[in-house]
């Protein structure tokens, strides 16, 4: 049985599919990146994720009213702009990318959008962080998008962890992608500080809240993409049907 946390974190987020009037102009956007001839085509089609995991994150910021955010990889942006959009007005939003040339277009869109408190940093990303921590209080949600090296990552969580407290968020990209990405889902979830996880299969979800008893769950999210969540149940029950069969 759920808590009662986690239930409403599961049916008023999760769950949630009521459309918001800026997914509409955000896909609109993805759109144009993706038809265009170009480098930013390809690499937006390879790295940013689906509508629904873009609305995911747009209804934590909401519902967690997240006012300082930090994305480690934003790519071309998309995923920045759902961030952003969730609380305009309150929420300040810093998208670091490494990689230069990429984000012109999500800065234009943001500014034609009023998106004043989103801003977009390219640079060496741990250098970057430091210098942003160095002006904030605190940190309320920490998106792990684009993987660095695990170094860099190890670093980039070191210098965020002073600012942690009972309203932070981590959220990983991808935790079970490789080696690197699951062993950072396992530091993470069994932190000294974190009490619940949430593993979506797509993502990974740590909270913070001392208030809350110290949980894991697995919880099924329509990332946009086939899943093989039941892989070695299927196996198993195949397996059995075969020895059924031959008896």
């Amino acid at each position: 049985m759920h808590s009662p946390f986690a239930y409403n974190l599961i049916t008023k987020v999760i769950e949630e599919k009521a459309p918001f009037y800026a997914f509409e102009d955000i896909e609109t956007f993805r759109k144009n990146l993706l038809s265009d001839k170009n480098n930013l085509s390809s690499i937006t089609g390879k790295e940013t994720q689906h509508p629904n995991y873009g609305a995911f994150l747009f209804r934590m910021v909401n519902f967690f009213k997240c006012q300082t955010i930090l994305q480690i990889g934003c790519s071309t942006g998309v995923m920045s702009l759902y961030l952003a959009f969730a609380s305009r007005t309150q929420t300040e939003c810093y998208a670091f990318e490494n990689r230069p040339n990429l984000l012109q277009p999500a800065k234009d869109f943001a500014l034609a959008h009023n998106l004043n408190k989103l801003y977009f940093i390219e640079g060496n990303y741990s250098e970057q962080v430091q210098n942003i921590c160095n002006s904030l209080t605190k940190i309320d949600l920490l998106f792990i998008n684009q993987l660095p090296d695990s170094l860099e990552t190890e670093k980039i969580i070191r210098l965020c962890e002073p600012f942690v407290d009972e309203s932070t968020i981590f959220i990983i990209n991808d935790i079970a992608t490789n080696k690197d990405r699951r062993n950072l889902w396992k530091k993470m979830k069994n932190h000294p500080q974190s009490r619940v996880s949430m593993d979506l299969y797509a993502l990974g979800v740590v909270f913070f809240n001392k208030k809350l008893p110290k949980r894991h769950y697995k919880v099924y999210f329509n990332h946009g993409k086939k899943q093989n969540l039941h892989k070695s149940r299927r196996r198993r029950l195949y397996l059995i049907g075969r020895r059924k069969k031959s008896s």
